[in-house]
């Protein structure tokens, strides 16, 4: 096989932050270098409120971010979720991934683990982020009178979390995906997110669950995915589609046929997903828009936009 020449791919809202992933690579550095460092720079960006710093709160007005890393050299991995408090999940998840027996960490237990490791701690709630959790407790939060239970038990349990979920699901969730090839072959993906807005407090999506939101394998190829992350764990997506791959399908094939298994869930809620193959081949695809991703090798000047797939219903 001919050697690939190295590059770095994002979803859309990566698109503008991968220069610095390019600038490892064009200096012989790691896939997994270029894709951290990318990645930190969406989870600081203040415009992003999907991802990191200024991302949409939980239920209670608390943000909360997961976060997973894959070598496709080693298969080894690295994930944290439910972290409040730390800005930098993907450097987390990599310490994880490098410095521990685990793949996960999460909750209390990832925050412990990030101030051992030397991750400062910061308010991750933005005054933007703090005003559209004030105007969703002025739609949906009637205070409880004295004696009733709390407000979003009342509303989240008794009235239907599940029905509550489906409003949501088609706008307020969003996840950042990089992966990257290096010159000795070894590919990288990432993935961070805020998760879902105004999420069930301790929800995990697929972002920090490999196999579901983030997977790659240096003899086939990556995959990642973003939307409504309970579809992709159900079908153990990006896993499936480079198993499809790994199977013949060339990644275009294996994009659509993923996002054709998602339709055929027939729920509420959309899914978009990120892949290369271990070619050089790159492709995106979405249940519910024109699809784009964003290229840059060692010779590019600035990000290429790249056209992906609609694969409707």
């Amino acid at each position: 096989m001919a050697k690939v020449k190295p590059f770095i791919i994002g979803t859309r809202n990566a698109g503008e932050f991968l220069y610095a992933g390019a600038a490892i690579l064009r200096k012989g550095g790691s896939a997994i270098d270029a894709v951290e460092a990318s990645t930190k720079l969406v989870e600081a960006n203040p415009k992003d409120d999907s991802v990191g710093y200024a991302g949409i709160p939980n239920l209670l007005g608390k943000v909360e971010l997961d976060a997973s890393i894959m070598d496709g050299k080693t298969l080894r991995t690295g994930a944290v979720g439910a972290v409040k408090g730390y800005l930098h999940v993907i450097s987390i998840a990599r310490m994880v991934m490098e410095k521990t027996p685990h793949v996960m960490l999460v909750g209390s237990g990832a925050e412990l683990f990030a101030k051992a490791m030397g991750f400062k701690k910061q308010n991750l709630l933005t005054k933007e982020a703090k005003a559209t959790y004030q105007s969703f407790l002025k739609r949906y939060a009637d205070l409880p009178k004295e004696g009733e239970k709390p407000w979003y038990v009342n509303y989240d349990v008794d009235f239907g979390l599940r029905d509550w979920y489906d409003k949501l699901s088609d706008k307020q969730h969003g996840t950042v995906n990089i992966m990257a090839i290096d010159k000795n072959g070894n590919i990288c993906s990432g993935v961070s997110t805020s998760g879902t807005a105004f999420k069930f407090p301790g929800r995990l999506g697929d972002s920090p669950i490999i196999g579901a939101g983030n997977y790659c394998d240096n003899r086939f190829g990556a995959a990642a995915c973003t939307g409504r992350g309970e579809l992709a764990i159900r079908l153990s997506l990006a896993r499936t589609i480079v198993s499809y791959v790994e199977n013949g399908m060339t990644v275009r094939e294996a994009c659509a046929r993923g996002m054709k298994d998602i339709n055929e869930l027939h729920e509420k809620g959309g899914m978009n997903c990120l892949a290369m193959d271990n070619k050089g081949n790159t492709m995106s695809a979405s249940t519910g828009r024109e699809s784009i991703h964003y290229y840059m090798d060692v010779d590019s000047k600035e990000p290429e936009e790249r056209k992906g797939i609609w694969v409707k219903e």
